[in-house]
């Protein structure tokens, strides 16, 4: 498996991304494709873009440090929309980037398999509390009628690159980690390849060379993921050949 060492090496070669760019690639609407492989495997990809993409630091570091709290209701509402389908599906969530001392409460909507909105709100500190307004936010974007309680948390370790002509944000993320309460499982070998882009492209240096490693898209979210690992009393459906899958690489 690369080391931190590893990563910053073969990320040298990017220039930084100036922020002229970085508003250009913004992408709040947009299509998301997702790839599941080894960490070696992505690690031998990326320098293969340096030509093509920007690297979007994270303060005064390469590789940006995230942690997610994920909201639900009591039913878990969010969850078996997933799980059952749904065309129109939703993520409520906390996102604190330490790196940049800055955290959010976000809303992420997948309309289709063409188009994902994300919508958020700066906050001012880094609790993990909803109070009235943020519940507001959440109803007002997810159309629950319910409050939303805290049901699991992810952390992760991200790379983000930006198209310099193509319309594209390309995020690694590496070191993704799962827990409820007090336990914890990570996988290790494994990094969450996501191209974001607008429109849906085939042919952008990014996909095609995925499409030379024979990477094929397929993802499942960080949320379902999270709760399937951490809560086996919950459903997993026609997704549990996949979570299966994933458990083997857990460790």
């Amino acid at each position: 498996m690369p080391t931190r060492g590893d990563w910053e090496q073969r990320l040298a070669p990017f220039a930084p991304a100036p922020s002229e760019l970085i508003a250009l690639r913004e992408l709040s609407l947009r299509t998301d494709t997702k790839f599941v492989l080894p960490a070696a495997a992505a690690a031998a990809i990326v320098p293969r873009l340096a030509q093509d993409y920007a690297l979007l630091g994270a303060g005064e570091v390469s590789i940006a440090t995230y942690r997610t709290l994920y909201f639900d209701t009591v039913g878990l509402d969010l969850y078996h929309a997933q799980r059952r389908g749904f065309r129109v599906r939703h993520k409520a969530r906390i996102r604190h980037y330490p790196d940049r001392g800055v955290s959010s409460l976000e809303i992420k909507t997948r309309r289709s398999e063409l188009e994902t909105v994300k919508t958020w709100r700066w906050r001012k500190d880094e609790h993990d509390d909803l109070d009235d307004d943020d519940q507001a936010f959440v109803r007002l974007h997810t159309g629950l009628q319910d409050d939303v309680h805290p049901q699991v948390w992810t952390a992760f370790r991200r790379v983000t690159l930006l198209g310099l002509q193509t319309e594209e944000r390309v995020t690694v993320d590496l070191e993704f980690a799962v827990g409820a309460g007090p336990g914890t499982r990570t996988f290790r070998d494994l990094a969450i390849l996501e191209v974001k882009q607008r429109p849906f492209r085939r042919d952008t240096p990014v996909m095609s060379a995925l499409r030379a490693a024979r990477r094929r898209s397929g993802w499942m979210g960080k949320y379902f993921v999270a709760i399937a690992l951490t809560r086996p009393e919950v459903p997993v459906g026609a997704l549990r050949p996949g979570i299966r899958a994933l458990e083997r690489l857990v460790a």
